[in-house]
């Protein structure tokens, strides 16, 4: 950073707070003045989708503006080549986050069948195999509705901050809590997945904020594997939102719905704890500053 006399743990704290405190601020105005909230999601386009958005995107814009104030110069640059330009490592990186994905939505639908679960619907697919130019639409909406307005914020600046070779469990654990619950507007709005999880069981809703922590474990062990590489995690946080929960398999099932958080949690132990045993991220992780 400019200012060598900074404390890394003292710019995550604000960091965290201002970040935490905006998101707030915008998503909870549509509540608090009884907005027509119904069908506000990013793509809805009614007025309240206004701070909905906004809120949503403070994570990656704040950690602009932070990087832009306290990094050096060639700080900002490299801050921004792991961010946008990808390398072999990121690919793998991605494949390993895809195939996650798969099994996780491969895992939780067959446990959903054995329980009385409906089959997945595939509306998603179905488009794409219609109209091959649908599969940029989704990868457009996939990209801006949570990795791009999230991860140049979590994964980027707040894991300069606060994650190294030394505690990537703490920190992981640290940034995964933080994430959970800046996500509390969520369950207020009604098109929202966490909506329904908090409405029919608030377990779920708690399921969801550990789910952000195990998640984050894994989102730290591909940011090492790809030397601090956010590219990749751009990617895996886009399966989660269109794949795991989102319009590729869509209509999923209740059970489905009830199910998804607490195998991902399970499975992102699981898959935590084999890749950290393998030498291909042990080696990523003695390399990391």
């Amino acid at each position: 950073m400019k200012n060598e006399n900074l404390s890394k743990k003292k710019v995550a704290v604000i960091f965290v707070i201002v970040t935490l405190l905006l998101t707030w601020l915008f998503q909870f105005t549509p509540i608090v003045l009884q907005m027509n909230v119904e069908e506000t999601s990013v793509s809805s386009f009614d007025f309240a989708s206004i701070f909905f958005v906004i809120g949503g995107m403070l994570p990656s814009l704040l950690g602009g503006i932070f990087v832009a104030v306290l990094y050096k110069k060639e700080n900002i640059k490299d801050f921004f080549k792991r961010c946008l330009v990808p390398d072999k490592r990121s690919i793998l990186a991605i494949f390993i986050s895809l195939l996650l994905i798969c099994i996780e939505c491969f895992v939780t639908q067959t446990i959903s069948k054995m329980n009385g679960g409906e089959n997945l619907g595939f509306e998603g697919l179905k488009l794409i195999a219609g109209n091959p130019l649908m599969f940029f639409y989704f990868l457009f909406w996939g990209l801006i509705s949570g990795p791009l307005s999230e991860e140049f914020g979590w994964r980027g600046f707040l894991s300069d901050m606060v994650i190294n070779k030394k505690n990537v469990v703490k920190g992981s654990i640290i940034i995964g809590l933080i994430w959970g619950i800046w996500h509390l507007p969520l369950f207020f709005y009604p098109a929202q997945i966490q909506y329904e999880w908090a409405h029919s069981n608030m377990l779920l809703a708690v399921c969801f904020v550990l789910m952000c922590v195990t998640n984050s474990l894994v989102y730290s062990s591909i940011y090492v594997i790809s030397h601090r590489k956010v590219f990749p995690i751009f990617f895996l946080h886009m399966f989660e939102n269109i794949v795991l929960t989102g319009a590729m398999i869509y209509p999923f099932s209740d059970v489905y719905k009830t199910l998804v958080n607490p195998v991902s949690i399970v499975l992102d132990i699981v898959f935590f704890v084999i890749i950290t045993r393998t030498r291909l991220y042990k080696d990523s992780l003695e390399a990391m500053n």
